[in-house]
């Protein structure tokens, strides 16, 4: 499902845009320790770490007394740095709850056995944070979960356009009741914003399906996504973030 091929095509959107990027990751993580000034100091758990470019990671290390890093894999880089820090534990795991596996097992054999409605009740897809909690970090990753598995789906035509809308709905959703209350950082893109090559806007494309909760503070500003047009090869991509405390 090219999870694996996914991660490392960041880390080279990285190295190609890094000016624009790095902005963006001062932003995220000045806002995750402004949040976290507020939370219990034994248990910090990162959903989505990946390449941790956006986590301020060593201060993390240092305020609390354990830091879980959750991601369905984790770049052999990643694993190496870890292994030098006592307190850090790695977890491979898929935040949906489930859905990859599902959907790698059945959309196929759908489509060959003509079955239309394999759409999941989410009910029975959940993901339990590790016990005790004291602080989670979702970083410029709930816009994102639903775009590797949607790409999949989409290859076997089995569900209409307003059924994979539905599907992404759901799927940010379940990772907003994921985040607990009084314990949470989000940080998510809410709009994407396509330029022309002289800096023009030429369109708007919401990516939030859902109402965010009421925060305790909040942030905005803008991700230069891609200025090169690699992500599209006629338009630049830039993407309004929102970040909230609640």
């Amino acid at each position: 499902m090219q999870y694996i091929s996914d991660q490392q095509g960041i880390m080279k959107r990285y190295i190609r845009e890094k000016i624009y990027w790095d902005a963006h990751f001062k932003n995220s993580k000045d806002f995750i320790l402004k949040s976290a000034q507020t939370k219990g100091k034994g248990k910090v758990v990162v959903l989505g770490s990946g390449w941790l470019l956006d986590l301020p990671f060593n201060e993390l290390y240092k305020q609390f007394k354990e830091l879980v890093l959750i991601d369905i894999i984790h770049p052999k880089q990643i694993i190496r740095k870890a292994k030098g820090y006592p307190n850090v534990t790695l977890v491979n795991a898929d935040i949906t709850g489930g859905l990859i596996k599902y959907f790698y097992g059945n959309v196929k054999s759908g489509r060959k056995n003509k079955v239309k409605n394999i759409l999941p009740s989410f009910k029975s897809f959940s993901f339990k944070l590790p016990n005790d909690s004291d602080f989670v970090i979702s970083s410029n990753i709930m816009c994102q979960l639903h775009i590797i598995l949607i790409d999949y789906i989409k290859r076997f035509s089995v569900y209409s356009n307003s059924e994979l809308k539905k599907l992404e709905r759901e799927i940010q959703q379940s990772h907003l009741n994921l985040l607990p209350k009084r314990k949470s950082c989000l940080i998510t893109d809410s709009e994407e914003e396509i330029f022309d090559d002289n800096n023009n806007l030429l369109g708007i494309n919401p990516l939030l399906r859902l109402e965010l909760p009421q925060r305790n503070f909040s942030n905005k500003w803008q991700w230069k996504f891609d200025n090169s047009m690699t992500y599209r090869d006629d338009a630049k991509t830039f993407f309004n973030t929102i970040a909230i405390d609640f």
